[in-house]
């Protein structure tokens, strides 16, 4: 992964909220039965009247007849007692349903999450799951898109052939639904910081998306296209320093200690600006050659 991912905020929670909706319309059976060992039959709509308008993210009726109700949250943040207050209306609309309480974390950073009330007079607990302890190829091997593009803040050990396999599987899509899949991966790659690795297999893999010709894409695809171009003219900047610093200290080891060895070019060619800074600094007080790197 490249850079720091972006957080969730206020600015950019509508986004993600209606992305990952999206990406929920149907059932999510791998993920479902990956968590709860069941499949749904349906997804239950449900609001509940308040004073504040209180809705859950999502509520699955399973095949066993239980409800899952599901929070899916980007940041660390306090939950338990919404996940009680949820608690309570929903058991007040289906009474005779077991209920199973899971909060979904989709979010980068490491989160210390508390999954329980305990009191005197009250116990509560709820699943904190994070997603990323789910191994990628299991949502990978669901027949759902959408599940196939969640895959993308699992687990994952290689993860340029799962990026390629996704694009695979968008590229054959009618235009309208290809374009709205590769939006929906690029929205949901941005919580690991993957949009350019993404435009890298794009273009290696000569994809035509007519990107450039949606207004929604064309944009994102530019911001990381000059993303790119910045990080590589700093990755120069500093190879060049690099490259200027490793001849600096070479000429200086011939000088003092006579024929350098290629063993000892081919180190100091391939140090970083820290390592040679620390061995120009001692060449002045070694009496070796080796000295100056020990």
């Amino acid at each position: 992964m490249d850079g720091t991912p972006e957080r969730i905020n206020d600015s950019n929670r509508s986004q993600y909220d209606t992305t990952f909706k999206d990406l929920f319309q149907q059932p999510p059976q791998c993920l479902l039965q990956t968590l709860i060992g069941c499949r749904a039959v349906g997804q239950l709509n449900v609001e509940f009247a308040s004073t504040m308008k209180r809705l859950p993210d999502l509520i699955f009726l399973m095949e066993d007849d239980s409800i899952v109700h599901m929070e899916l949250q980007g940041a660390p943040e306090g939950m338990n007692w919404r996940m009680l207050m949820y608690y309570s209306l929903i058991r007040q609309r289906f009474p005779e349903k077991r209920l199973t309480q899971i909060v979904l974390y989709v979010g980068y950073e490491s989160w210390r999450f508390e999954d329980a009330i305990q009191e005197a007079t009250l116990q509560f607990s709820y699943r904190v799951i994070d997603i990323r302890a789910i191994d990628c190829r299991l949502l990978m091997e669901s027949a759902i898109l959408e599940e196939n593009i969640l895959a993308i803040l699992c687990k994952i050990s290689d993860l340029k052939p799962v990026i390629r396999e996704l694009l695979c599987r968008i590229s054959p899509l009618p235009e309208n639904a290809r374009t709205d899949a590769l939006t929906k991966l690029i929205i949901i790659s941005r919580l690991r910081r993957l949009e350019t690795t993404i435009q890298e297999e794009f273009t290696e893999m000569s994809l035509v998306f007519n990107v450039m010709e949606n207004d929604f894409l064309r944009p994102l695809f530019q911001s990381v296209q000059k993303e790119g171009e910045l990080r590589g003219e700093l990755r120069g900047e500093l190879r060049g320093k690099q490259d200027g610093k490793a001849e600096m200290l070479l000429q200086l080891l011939q000088d003092r200690f006579g024929v350098v060895p290629d063993s000892v070019r081919e180190r100091v060619r391939a140090a970083d600006l820290e390592e040679l800074s620390a061995w120009i600094g001692r060449i002045l007080k070694a009496d070796s050659l080796q000295g100056v790197f020990q």
